[in-house]
């Protein structure tokens, strides 16, 4: 009961959080065909769709866009196959290589019938392959029509997942240091940490009692090795789009001129996390993310950056030790004026599309499944226990998840702070946030100073703006 309740709460915060940091009811540029905030029509063809893939014969291909998902799609596939015989494969791309991985598979003879965009600069580059999902039954379970893409009065990609991210703590060491003598601090509570000055002043005090707490090091490693740089380049990088753009920017639209007003605040927290870390910074690039979450899993640290995505790393890790109940969120700060009122980056992060060059049993195959994925009790089981997912579709109404990051996310929304908008979704294309992960490799190991790296973020965001604004008829 306990773990239904948590589910409400948590749903009903992530969607508020997201309608806010979206900037109330301004819906994406497209032809809705029915208001915001409303159910969309059952689908007429949900019927049709069953029927055409109950003898279905061939395989329904998925290119998962969620690394750290990937064995559990192994487990949705296998149960699926269970329960009607139908054969599913699910690859997963390498992280930072979508894109590319799914170029390759739509020219060859095993292309998906399900792929993931990220932005609406990805739906630009497939939508010619995009399948309308406006007759499909799961369509009609889509709570908002924020948590779609689309175009011309075509629904082409639906959201799937509404995620949350800041800084993940284990708060038997922070109440450790807390309760500790020797603190040179006043603060007694994680909640005291929404500003950038007390952040700053717990870790770097952390790190002088690092011995008696037992850590490494306060934060896990800052990991800037390219194709795992992503917690930065992209993530991190939210925050100073979010403060220079301001609430009300259309993530949907197209992608803004970029200053980097908030270069200084940015370089606040990535210095933070580099020079309180387990590891020193010239070692940063031989990291990778799952290196950094079995720190945090093992205890060697307190503090990381990474998504509520990240659970499945930390409960799968061999050897754990942080307890499920003392693992729990605190917002990112940077020292931007006004930030001890805001929560967690909150936003719908991807979107399911359907193949629309395969032959149509292929496609209805693919969209049945997904249908049962998210509406069977099986599918939304392994959807909340797994993947560990919330959704935007009210079939999902009443599954029990067992994330506790789920908790501290509905805790921080009903403390009324408000979410940042996933502002990185308008970062123009992959081209930049890997030269910019470079740029910050080589800062971090003292081979570029900050300035260059500023200066290189702007002058490429310019070059990259166009022509991704050109592509999309921006």
């Amino acid at each position: 009961m306990k773990k239904k309740l948590v589910s409400a709460l948590l749903c009903a915060a992530m969607v508020s959080s997201l309608l806010a940091g979206c900037g109330g009811s301004d819906a994406p540029a497209a032809d809705s065909g029915s208001d915001a905030g409303t159910e969309t029509p059952a689908a007429d063809a949900a019927g049709d769709s069953a029927a055409a893939s109950s003898d279905y014969s061939g395989t329904v291909r998925m290119l998962n866009f969620k690394p750290e998902i990937s064995d559990a799609m192994q487990e949705v596939a296998a149960a699926y196959t269970a329960e009607t015989g139908i054969d599913v494969q699910i690859e997963t791309a390498a992280s930072g290589q979508y894109e590319s991985t799914l170029t390759a598979r739509m020219d060859s003879s095993e292309a998906p019938g399900i792929f993931v965009v990220e932005n609406v600069t990805a739906l630009g580059n497939w939508k010619e392959y995009c399948r309308d999902w406006s007759d499909t039954e799961l369509y009609s379970y889509v709570t908002d029509q924020k948590y779609t893409m689309q175009e011309d009065g075509k629904v082409l990609a639906l959201c799937y997942v509404l995620e949350g991210w800041g800084i993940i703590v284990n708060s038997e060491i922070t109440d450790a240091y807390f309760a500790s003598p020797n603190k040179s601090t006043e603060y007694t509570s994680l909640d005291e940490l929404y500003t950038f000055d007390a952040l700053k002043a717990v870790v770097e005090d952390m790190t002088a009692l690092k011995d008696e707490l037992g850590i490494q090091g306060v934060f896990g490693s800052t990991s800037l090795k390219q194709g795992d740089d992503w917690r930065y380049q992209t993530h991190l990088m939210n925050i100073p789009l979010y403060w220079e753009w301001g609430a009300d920017v259309d993530i949907n639209g197209a992608v803004p001129e970029f200053t980097f007003a908030n270069a200084e605040n940015f370089k606040n927290i990535l210095d933070l996390y580099l020079n309180n870390s387990v590891i020193e910074p010239s070692l940063v690039g031989a990291r990778t993310v799952d290196d950094s979450m079995a720190e945090f899993a093992l205890g060697q640290c307190a503090m990381i950056q990474n998504g509520d995505w990240a659970w499945n790393t930390i409960l799968n890790t061999e050897g754990k030790v942080v307890q499920d109940d003392k693992v729990r969120f605190i917002p990112i700060t940077s020292g931007v004026a006004g930030e001890e009122n805001m929560g967690l980056c909150v936003g719908g992060s991807q979107s399911f599309c359907i193949n629309s060059q395969l032959p149509e049993e292929d496609q209805l195959a693919a969209i049945d499944f997904l249908t049962w994925l998210f509406s069977s009790e099986t599918g939304k089981n392994l959807v909340a226990q797994k993947l560990q997912l919330v959704t935007p579709f009210s079939c999902m109404e009443g599954a029990e998840y067992t994330n506790p990051l789920f908790g501290s996310e509905a805790a921080i929304s009903a403390a009324g702070k408000t979410a940042y908008s996933t502002t990185c979704n308008l970062i123009p294309d992959q081209t930049w946030k890997d030269s910019f992960g470079a740029s910050l490799l080589m800062y971090a190991q003292g081979q570029k100073t900050w300035e260059d790296v500023v200066a290189d973020a702007v002058s490429e965001w310019a070059v990259e703006r166009d022509i991704t604004n050109t592509a999309n008829g921006n």
